[in-house]
């Protein structure tokens, strides 16, 4: 009897099943994914089949707000590089990332009508800055009231702290005896409300001439001639919106900010490493074996003498960390050890070349790393010691030099911001990163 059509695809399908099956059976995983790693395109990273990469949260609306206060007005006059930089890096946002609507904010919110596109030539032929005052932490709170889900918010201000004109005119110096206080305080009580919501904040920096009247923070008027001043870029969003966004943004050619901040992103400390058992290895150890495909463990087998330390090297991925925490001499500047029953030491480099790595798993270690570790182990007192290699989590301290608390020679003041330092100190106060660390490896060192 003839078989049908039906039995012969059963019969094809079971055998093309079996196949499969059996090619699995020994299909190397290295971060036990489920991903082949010859078709992993994420290895050592825990994602979805069938590439192995983890699935990305996706970004929503992207709403840009320009502070439109009369302070502002001076950045809109002439060709200045702030003009340039707000409607490139609207269109490219709305056109390379995600439909983007433009608002202009002060007191009230005001929505553009119409796309990112004619906003280039309506920010040319029209005077936006027309609102007399506005106080910067009501507009970080209107905008973290509508930035929701997956949607992004930017905002782009001169960030002057301030009273309102009615209470400088009663007191004259507020803005300067109250910064540190009231003024942080309000910003602080915004940024909380944002990290309970699991929201995070970027901030970056720019510069572009100004031409218009500035309000000192005793809102006594200068004109400017095209003085360069400061303005400020914020891009708030969920904890695991922004990194995504982040890396998207600074893929615009024109994207080119002179210095950047970032809070609440601290979720990506880096704890995982691999030992390159080919690279530079001194002395007589063994790798530890280990379940945890993630990470290794540390070395054993260890034997130290006089004048006789051992040495290994590990790759590590700090691509994560913000750029200055990335910095070797940041590293050198701030890294803790804590050394138990040995003695050690350890530098951190950017990675060279790996010419002498041979097994493919050690060349997709040092592929995914940006840096090398270097560890000496001088000598060992224990059976089981053991090594942490901590990098606390700082802030760079650019945000001071920002900073002023006396603007009325503004003409020579270059980039300074008033109050602009307890700004962002209410920001961290916010965040509360104490006892956390950029960096935290443990390595076991056994004899």
């Amino acid at each position: 009897m003839k078989k049908s059509h039906s039995q012969y695809g059963k019969v094809k399908f079971f055998f093309f099943y079996t196949f499969l099956t059996c090619l699995c059976i020994n299909c190397k995983t290295i971060d036990g994914d489920g991903a082949n790693d010859q078709v992993d395109q994420c290895i050592n990273i825990k994602g979805k089949r069938p590439k192995g990469c983890p699935i990305l949260p996706t970004i929503g609306k992207v709403r840009l707000y320009l502070e439109t206060s009369a302070s502002m007005n001076g950045y809109f006059g002439g060709n200045t590089e702030y003009k340039q930089i707000v409607t490139d890096l609207a269109v490219k946002i709305d056109k390379e990332i995600s439909p983007t609507s433009i608002n202009f904010i002060s007191d009230t919110i005001r929505s553009f009508p119409n796309n990112a596109t004619a906003f280039s030539s309506h920010i040319a032929t029209t005077k936006l800055a027309i609102d007399k005052s506005s106080q910067l932490h009501e507009i970080f709170k209107k905008i973290a009231l509508n930035t929701k889900g997956e949607d992004v918010s930017i905002f782009i201000s001169d960030c002057i702290l301030s009273f309102p004109n009615k209470v400088v005119k009663a007191n004259p110096s507020i803005n300067k005896t109250s910064a540190s206080s009231t003024l942080k305080n309000n910003i602080y009580s915004t940024f909380i409300d944002l990290k309970n919501n699991k929201q995070a904040a970027s901030l970056y920096a720019f510069s572009s001439q100004f031409f218009g009247t500035y309000y000192d923070y005793q809102n006594v008027k200068t004109k400017l001639p095209g003085t360069v001043r400061p303005f400020y870029i914020w891009v708030i969003a969920k904890n695991n919106i922004l990194p995504v966004f982040d890396e998207k943004l600074i893929r615009i050619t024109d994207f080119k900010p002179e210095q950047s901040l970032h809070f609440g992103l601290i979720d990506n400390m880096v704890n995982q490493y691999h030992i390159l058992t080919q690279l530079g290895m001194v002395g007589e150890w063994a790798l530890i074996k280990s379940d945890n495909k993630q990470s290794d463990v540390g070395i054993e087998n260890v034997k130290t003498a006089k004048n006789n330390p051992q040495e290994f090297y590990a790759a590590v991925d700090l691509s994560t960390l913000p750029p200055y925490a990335q910095k070797p001499e940041y590293i050198a500047k701030n890294l803790k050890l804590n050394q138990k029953g040995c003695t050690a030491a350890v530098t951190v480099s950017v990675k060279g070349s790996a010419d002498r790595l041979k097994s493919n798993k050690q060349k997709t270690f040092f592929a995914q790393a940006t840096h090398i570790i270097k560890v000496t182990i001088k000598n060992i007192q224990l059976e089981n010691a053991s090594l942490q290699i901590t990098l606390p989590l700082q802030y760079d301290t650019w945000y001071q030099n920002w900073s002023t608390m006396d603007d009325k020679q503004v003409k020579t003041l270059g980039k300074k911001t008033f109050a602009f330092q307890y700004l962002v100190n209410g920001i961290m106060e916010a965040y509360n990163n104490t006892d956390k660390n950029f960096i935290d490896l443990k390595f076991q060192i056994n004899q």
